[in-house]
């Protein structure tokens, strides 16, 4: 059961640093449309995969709160 949640863990770390990649991409290609270049299609494409991620790190969060043991 531990060696799952330490997975599940690891699995948690992989997804924030993706989320903070998605969330830095997104800036840049927001302050890209500001400057009028043609980022839109790729602008929509980070946010459709920022949310994915951040509704994934939402349930490992749900589920490693769940197996945890109470203290």
């Amino acid at each position: 059961m531990e060696s799952g949640i330490k997975l599940l863990k690891r699995r948690l770390d992989v997804v924030k640093k993706q989320k903070e990649y998605l969330i830095l991409e997104e800036a840049k290609l927001v302050r890209m449309a500001r400057q009028k270049k043609k980022v839109a299609h790729k602008l929509e494409r980070v946010k459709r995969e920022k949310f994915r991620v951040l509704a994934e790190e939402a349930k490992l969060l749900r589920v490693i709160k769940q197996s945890a043991k109470p203290a």
